[in-house]
């Protein structure tokens, strides 16, 4: 139960929190992208939102605030319900884990415990199923360091992602062209094929 609260304050109140800050942070300087003249020589700027990669890294601190700063908001409950999946799975192998240490503890001494009577009464079989349990908890916190990188990652890559240039134009040019021939020092015909990458 404390790790559930401790989930929920530490990752959902303060991204929450801070997505408000990011919209007012980008209302204040849009990048123009097309200018549209109104009658009465009247300007209007139409903007759209490019996030930069730099400050996308820095939201992403916080668990799904690079998500939030780019404006995919689909992505939240995906980053949000892994966290929560793998706090579930950290607290239910610890719970077990505790149960079946007491429970091994006490067999050792030829107490009564938790499963005295059932199939796993054996010291054998509750320290394997003790061993399990704890080698599933420390699997869910490399899960939980590793889904804190991708969600990362994955939020710095889809803001250099979206600015990405997306031309239809993917012409080429092939032409004549003529290179030294490094061994003899001769000049050699070819045919060189252009693809133009930027604009």
């Amino acid at each position: 139960m404390r790790l559930r609260f401790l989930l929920l304050s530490l990752f959902l109140l303060p991204s929450l929190l801070f997505s408000q800050a990011v919209d007012s942070l980008d209302q204040v300087a849009p990048d123009p992208v097309v200018v549209d003249s109104l009658e009465q020589g009247e300007v209007k700027v139409k903007s759209k939102f490019i996030p930069k990669p730099n400050r996308t890294l820095m939201w992403s601190l916080l668990p799904a605030g690079g998500q939030i700063y780019n404006r995919r908001w689909w992505k939240v409950p995906l980053v949000y319900g892994a966290f929560v999946g793998l706090g579930f799975a950290i607290d239910y192998n610890q719970n077990l884990y505790r149960d079946l240490r007491d429970a091994y503890l006490l067999a050792l001494n030829d107490e009564p415990h938790q499963f005295s009577g059932t199939t796993i009464d054996s010291p054998n079989a509750l320290r394997n199923l003790r061993d399990s349990f704890d080698k599933n908890t420390q699997t869910a916190y490399v899960g939980l360091v590793l889904l804190y990188a991708l969600q990362s990652m994955e939020a710095y890559v889809d803001s250099h992602l979206r600015s990405f240039d997306v031309d239809d134009d993917l012409s080429f040019k092939i032409k004549p062209s003529v290179d030294v021939n490094g061994m003899t020092g001769q000049p050699v015909m070819g045919i060189g094929i252009s693809i133009p990458i930027g604009r």
